[in-house]
């Protein structure tokens, strides 16, 4: 059976695994060194105290998210920051901003409102 989805909730699942991925602290700091440079692999696993198999599956998550690129090259894997899918979770952030104002002012306009 088929099913299709509507391009909002394809959008919805895609933040939802871009703020899975980004829940992991290990792989947070994996984005943060990777949005100053590429690395490899092996790199990225020594530089973060990861083991290999441990820093595979962070990168697979990643990698599902949209987070990150990877190529390989012979037999070396090199992993760079995708700054598309960031962006994505930023231009939905930011979608908020302009009617954040300050948490006293949103909960102020809030009250008076009410009253």
């Amino acid at each position: 059976m088929l099913t299709f989805t509507s391009s909002s909730q394809q959008a919805s699942d895609q933040l939802d695994g871009i703020f899975t991925a980004l829940s992991n602290c290990k792989r947070r700091d994996m984005i943060t060194t990777l949005s100053f440079r590429p690395a490899t692999v092996g790199q990225l696993a020594s530089e973060h105290s990861v083991s290999l198999p441990a820093i595979h599956r962070h990168i697979r998550v990643l990698e599902d998210a949209e987070l990150i690129q990877r190529k390989k090259v012979g037999r070396t894997n090199f992993i760079a920051i995708k700054r598309s899918g960031l962006l994505q979770a930023q231009v939905w952030l930011g979608g908020f901003h302009a009617t954040w104002g300050s948490d006293q002012e949103t909960l102020e306009n809030f009250i008076n409102r009410a009253n």
